[in-house]
């Protein structure tokens, strides 16, 4: 093994990993044991507390993390006066006050004293993410790899906190194969294999693989052109012919929109493996105009034995319309030809000769035989894939003694993202040469290379390597970040990736930890086309984006969502927050705000007049469109769903843990979770009522089902209602609420409105609740700061973090709550700088 800048680390860890028993603090003895035995011990002792909180025997070694986290839970409980409860004879003020007072100044003296020894981030290792992202920059490809990794834990709801980042030996045996994926994909299979193909409508509907059903039912094949007017099924594609190895390919049609008012359609433009059984996956939503076909042109990456496909996007369901297809004079598509032409890409491509440089790619097949002596075989390069996948080409060095030497020394300290000392470097490409005596070619030696460090504690993990040093103590000398370690931080919060080589630069010349320098590298990531993982990563998170396809709503219940809808929302929510970073916008707008990002689709669905067209913009809200902020954001109203129904339970405990920054505790196990009557014969009131009346649910209930009933007047796709949904006929409202090809759809029971906050106070609707919410500013400034810091650092927040999240707030409050400020306030905190 290579000495690694991980060892002290590892080391340390050990060190520190007992807890030092210190006698109880006389404060504890005078001021904090009388209230408890007094208020506190009847409901959380010995006899009423099985495997809950009991205060009877909780110890005072702070420099515990659980005792320290149980005396949390009694400091905030005690603030926020949810405890005693209101039932219960509570304390003087003044009491409770000197009580929480000598808490406070205890655990913010041990929680700081703590990172002070060890740290506050433990050492932790890429996510599946940052390793996907990080080998895609670092080899110049888009390689997909994590569909090979584990999947990540979700701890204090990211997936890049250390204390969830396991590790075992299915992830090494893993990143050894991503690896092998990504170094992989910087060499071609094959010379450039030239591919054109032109297809005619006739064409079209000849290749697809059961197009007859499709042009009686949605598609029509005239004067040689072929017009569709819905979604075309797996069945029966608009296709170019499947490529032969994979590029860039070009790709030009002559297509328009037909039919309905004269406007244009929005189209996918999507890739589908012809030899797989999944359906295309869409790339880009474009808008097709209306008139005369038009010549169109479009780039798309493409892998071998894939095609680009061409569909509409539309939210008619053409099985309402019973006449014959040709009758029919809504929207369209119509497509005259589509050709295809490539690969674009240069040969070598420039992430070859970025990692091999000159080295010289043979078939795998003359390599082996000018390593053997064989008889050198005639290679033509006009094979098809399949000879070329089993005789790919691979580098082949004519010195691979010196080459695999200059190969690594380039490449090691851009994998361990800071210099390798000469005895790692020797480490490395001593284990390369090795294999090379060994008569391994030279592709399968730098191979062995490149996994060896791409599943490496030095590329894997992330640790500040020259500071990270323990004293006899278990005690670290220094606190701070190198500014190698700094660069990592800033890269991996904003980029989701390894710096690149400006922040290295700044990094060597120990310039970056200056604010003034660290400021301007905020800005200078932030404006990168590589931000949009910072979007994606966090809101993905924060607000749950990533479980947008976790449900499939009910297509009877809900046959107005469709593939258009589904695109549309999460680019909604993705796009609102990147407007509100990008101009320093205040932080509130995400609870409630006067505009959106809508496109024509979503405009639909909220009643708003005037948007046309697929492209987003931003939008003026009216009021009675019931929307603002991301609470009432048809992603969000979707992820908090589960397609049939909704629950005030999930809506509201979401809000308090992603809004409101008070999540509340779990459900005792006993209790059994409610299941609504969809017919409506039960009210969701009612039932909750039910769960309000048992004592242990009482608490949390009073807090959650506030904003779960504010948010009832939205169904599970969105939807704002005033009443529910249903597939039962009744007297009252016996005729259908729209025409559907499947079993009716009927009005049902009104939505039960409003509802009272904990503080006694009456609110009649979702505009009601948010003015509520927005009278504590601090508070849900205070909730995303810790979320962010949360994701920036890659740990929980710790009770010494609170003065810094307190100091922060103070900040924004004057700065108008700006989430730009928010960006480069954590970056320049304590909490951001040190380890």
């Amino acid at each position: 093994m290579p000495p690694l800048r991980t060892t002290s680390a590892f080391v340390y860890l050990i060190l520190v990993s007992g807890t030092y028993a210190a006698p109880e603090d006389s404060g504890f003895t005078l001021k904090v044991r009388p209230l408890l035995e007094q208020h506190c011990t009847d409901c959380h002792g010995e006899d009423s507390q099985k495997g809950g909180l009991r205060l009877d025997n909780l110890g005072a070694e702070l420099n515990d993390p659980r005792t320290a986290q149980r005396w949390t839970q009694v400091f905030d409980k005690l603030r926020s006066g949810e405890m005693p409860p209101p039932k219960r004879e509570r304390p003087p003020q003044a009491e409770v006050g000197a009580v929480t007072g000598f808490l406070q100044s205890r655990l913010h003296a041990a929680s700081l004293q703590l990172q002070q020894k060890q740290g506050r981030v433990m050492v932790r290792r890429l996510n599946s993410t940052e390793y996907e992202y990080t080998l895609r920059d670092l080899f110049g490809t888009s390689v997909v790899l994590k569909d090979l990794l584990p999947e990540d834990s979700t701890t204090a709801g990211f997936d890049n906190v250390s204390t969830g980042l396991d590790l075992s030996a299915t992830h090494f045996l893993r990143y050894q194969e991503a690896a092998a994926r990504a170094v992989q994909s910087v060499i071609p299979i094959s010379p450039p294999q030239p591919f054109s193909d032109r297809r005619t409508a006739q064409t079209i509907v000849d290749k697809g693989s059961n197009f007859k059903q499709t042009l009686t039912r949605s598609a029509v094949l005239k004067d040689g052109a072929l017009t569709f007017y819905s979604k075309l099924p797996r069945y029966g594609l608009c296709a170019t012919a499947p490529v032969k190895m994979a590029g860039r390919y070009k790709v030009t049609m002559s297509a328009c929109a037909v039919g309905g008012e004269g406007k244009p359609v929005p189209a996918g433009f999507m890739v589908v493996n012809q030899s797989g059984r999944e359906g295309p996956v869409l790339r880009e939503v474009r808008e097709i105009p209306h008139g005369a076909p038009k010549v169109i042109e479009y780039e798309v990456e493409l892998g071998a034995n894939q095609a680009f496909v061409l569909n509409l996007l539309t939210t008619w369901d053409i099985r309402i319309f019973k006449k014959p297809i040709e009758e029919y004079t809504g929207p369209g598509l119509k497509v005259e030809w589509m050709q295809i032409d490539g690969p674009l890409d240069a040969f070598p491509p420039p992430a070859y000769t970025a990692l091999y440089g000159d080295v010289p790619l043979k078939a795998r097949s003359v390599v082996k035989a000018e390593m053997t002596g064989a008889r050198v075989p005639v290679v033509n390069d006009k094979r098809n894939e399949f000879q070329w996948n089993a005789d790919p080409l691979v580098p082949a060095s004519t010195n691979p003694q010196a080459d695999a030497e200059r190969i690594l020394r380039a490449f090691l300290p851009r994998a361990f993202r800071r210099p390798v000392s000469e005895e790692v470097l020797r480490h490395y490409i001593g284990k390369v040469k090795q294999r090379l005596e060994q008569q391994y070619c030279f592709h399968d030696a730098m191979m062995y290379g490149f996994k060896l460090i791409l599943s490496s504690p030095d590329f894997l993990f992330l640790m500040d390597a020259e500071s990270a040093q323990a004293n006899e103590k278990g005690e670290l000398v220094s606190t701070r970040l190198d500014d190698f370690s700094l660069a990592e931080r800033l890269s991996y919060f904003l980029w989701s990736s390894a710096p690149d080589a400006e922040l290295t630069i700044l990094a060597a010349k120990g310039t970056l930890h200056q604010p003034q320098v660290l400021r301007a590298q905020v800005e200078r990531l932030l404006q990168h086309p590589r931000a949009e993982r910072f979007t994606e990563n966090f809101t993905g998170q924060w607000l749950d984006l990533r479980k947008i396809d976790s449900t499939i709503p009910d297509p009877q219940l809900y046959a107005d969502f469709d593939s258009l809808l589904l695109d549309a929302m999460p680019r909604e929510t993705k796009l609102f927050f990147e407007e509100v970073l990008r101009h320093d916008l205040s932080l509130l707008n995400f609870t409630d705000s006067d505009w959106s990002m809508l496109n024509e689709r979503l405009a639909v669905l909220y009643g708003i007049p005037g948007v046309q067209g697929a492209e987003f913009r931003k939008v003026k809200l009216p009021p009675e469109a019931h929307r603002g902020g991301v609470m009432t954001q048809g992603s969000v109203l979707k992820v908090t769903a589960d397609g049939t129904r909704t629950s005030p339970v999930l809506r509201g405990t979401w809000v308090l843990n992603r809004i409101l920054g008070k999540p509340p505790a779990p459900p005792p196990p006993d209790v059994p979770a409610i299941e609504p009557d969809i017919r409506g014969a039960t009210t969701i009131r009612q039932q909750l009522d039910k769960h309000r009346n048992t004592p242990a649910c009482a608490t949390c209930h009073n807090h959650i089902d506030p904003p779960g009933f504010a948010l009832e007047n939205f169904d599970p796709i969105g939807n704002y209602r005033e009443f529910y949904r249903g597939t039962e006929r009744t007297k009252a409202f016996p005729m259908p609420l729209f025409p559907t090809s499947g079993r009716g759809i009927y009005r049902g029971a009104d939505v039960e409105q409003g509802g009272t906050t904990p503080e006694g106070r009456p609110f009649k609707d979702i505009a009601d609740y948010k003015r509520l919410l927005l009278e504590d500013k601090d508070q849900l400034a205070r909730s995303l700061t810790q979320k962010l810091m949360i994701y920036a650092t890659g740990a929980d927040i710790q009770f010494a973090d609170r003065e810094v999240i307190e100091q922060i707030v103070a900040t924004l409050r004057t700065k108008n709550y700006g989430l730009r400020t928010l960006v480069h306030e954590i970056v320049q905190s304590r909490v951001f700088l040190n380890k």
